[in-house]
């Protein structure tokens, strides 16, 4: 994406139709069921920008990034800014395959689950011991939320529902679980409000852009809304509020998981 062209829509998204949406989404359940690799679900996920809808804004500032690198330390498997009413907040997601479990047989957090949570509190210190490095690679980081896909929503028993709320409830400030699952619910509300008879016509890329092109620089839609002073104003004094709006959004995420997460 290039400066001159950051505004305009995305002919892939012009020709989504809510047809299209359908099929993507078997083709992306398929995948699941079928225990793809990692990399495939990852290939597949940012490839079709809009399956995460409801924590990227379609319409908004940011497009999705993949395969974003901390320093030589780590990489993240997708990384967005929200545009919200708080100002500015980076997401930090990890995706994991199917076949790995959110417990294991005796109800306890797997060991998996328990690494990736580690890797994703890593990147917060990371984010920290780095800050000039990490501003200038995300422009006004401050304590990033971490998102993590794992597992599949039919493992979740009533046992499992209850354990993954309790870690969510211990983890609220910093991190939000979810099934792999979630994004194709994620893809089925685009249907209902996003794709009209004549296409879609959001902002947002439908693929993901890359690591380099993030080190080159935001777009310039982008840039323009971060730019504006009150924007970095809120970035910058308003933490205590953005963690309290995370806590009191542990509520509605209570709510998701008792829906299936």
């Amino acid at each position: 994406m290039t400066d001159t062209d950051d505004e305009t829509i995305d002919p892939k998204v012009r020709a989504l139709t809510g047809q299209k949406v359908k099929e993507d989404i078997k083709r992306y359940i398929k995948l699941l069921d079928s225990n793809a690799s990692e990399q495939s679900i990852h290939s597949f996920l940012a490839s079709h920008s809009y399956f995460f809808n409801g924590f990227i804004r379609l319409g908004g500032a940011s497009p999705l990034y993949s395969k974003v690198r901390l320093g030589s330390d780590y990489e993240i498997d997708f990384v967005w800014f929200d545009a919200g009413s708080l100002g500015l907040e980076w997401s930090l997601a990890e995706i994991e395959p199917p076949h790995f479990h959110l417990f294991n047989r005796e109800g306890d957090p797997s060991a998996r689950l328990t690494h990736a949570i580690g890797q994703i509190r890593n990147w917060h210190t990371w984010v920290d011991d780095h800050r000039e490095y990490a501003e200038e690679l995300m422009p006004g980081i401050e304590h990033p939320f971490g998102l993590l896909f794992m597992g599949r929503r039919n493992e979740l028993s009533s046992m499992a529902q209850k354990k993954l709320r309790q870690l969510a409830y211990q983890y609220r400030t910093f991190l939000r679980i979810h099934t792999l699952d979630w994004f194709a619910s994620a893809a089925e509300s685009v249907v209902d409000g996003l794709v009209g008879r004549s296409g879609a016509s959001w902002w947002l890329p439908m693929n993901a852009l890359s690591h380099r092109e993030l080190a080159a620089g935001l777009p310039k839609a982008s840039r323009r809304w971060i730019d504006k002073s009150y924007v970095k104003w809120r970035s910058r004094h308003r933490l205590k509020e953005r963690l309290d709006e995370r806590r009191a959004g542990y509520r509605d995420y209570e709510s998701e998981l008792d829906n299936g997460s």
